[in-house]
Order: structure tokens, then sequence, then C-alpha cells
């Protein structure tokens, strides 16, 4: 259900961004979702309008700063195509760089995967937009050169 949720938000976004608005979306061209979908992804999207992260009509041209290119070793693990969707939902606001990055250190951390594809970010993107604990902390893989470990 959350892939499904995650699929209608890019496409609800992706309406938003071309200057419709949410009102104005007809629900019958959004068949093939069940309403406890549909309802979670005009949430999730109501919320970011109301915390200001998200622009209710066409948004005016910004320049949002490029993602940084991956290293070859993140290459040989992140799919081209897994990469590309990651980047897709970075400008449409859906990722920040600080959650981009910390699905990039995902992928290489797994070693239960040899090769992360779409399916995958989709699932740890779900994971981020339904987990508000782990949306709203600071839970980087990785120490932050003050941190130790007992």
């Amino acid at each position: 259900m959350q892939n499904n949720v995650v699929d209608l938000i890019i496409y609800l976004v992706k309406r938003v961004h071309i200057g419709t608005r949410l009102k104005d979306i007809k629900l019958d061209k959004l068949r093939g979702y069940n309403n406890s979908e549909i309802s979670a992804a005009y949430s999730w999207l109501i919320q970011k309008h109301e915390s200001g992260m998200l622009a209710s009509e066409k948004p005016e041209p910004v320049n949002i700063p490029s993602p940084r290119v991956l290293h070859p070793n993140e290459r040989s693990r992140i799919s081209s195509e897994a990469y590309g969707y990651m980047l897709e939902l970075y400008y449409l606001g859906i990722l920040d760089a600080k959650r981009m990055e910390r699905l990039i250190e995902y992928a290489m951390l797994r070693m239960d995967i040899e090769f992360t594809d779409v399916p995958d970010v989709k699932d740890w993107v779900a994971g981020m937009i339904f987990d508000s604990e782990y949306l709203g902390s600071d839970r980087s893989l990785f120490l932050k050169g003050n941190e130790t470990i007992n």
C-alpha cells in the first residue's frame, strides 16, 4: 500500500507543479487507488503545504541546489534508474538533500542486496514518508565526529 501512496504523491505533486490546485484534481482520475491511499497522499500533501515545504499553486522558478554526483562505488551499487528516481523525487520536493543522502548511505550499507533498484528506493522513501519519528530526527548512519560507540 505504501508504494501506491508514494506513486500517488508523485502524481499529485507533479500536477501541483504544473499549476493544478489540489481541489481541482478529480478523484475519478485516480482509479486504481483505494480511499485510504488517496487519503494518505492528500494528508501528506496538506501537511507539506501547511509547513511551507510545498507550494499550493504553480511555483515560481527557484534555484534548487544541484545534488551531488555519485561516487563510482555508489554507481556500482545504485542503478541509474534508481538514482534517476531519487533525482526526480528531489526536484519535485519530496526528498531534500539530507534525505537523499540518507538513501544513498542506506543503499551503500545494505549487505543483503547487491544492487539497489527503483523498488528498493520506493520502499525506503515510503518508510521515510510514513515514519514521522525518522523524518523528524537526524538518524544518519555515520558518526558525526563527536560521537562515540560504547
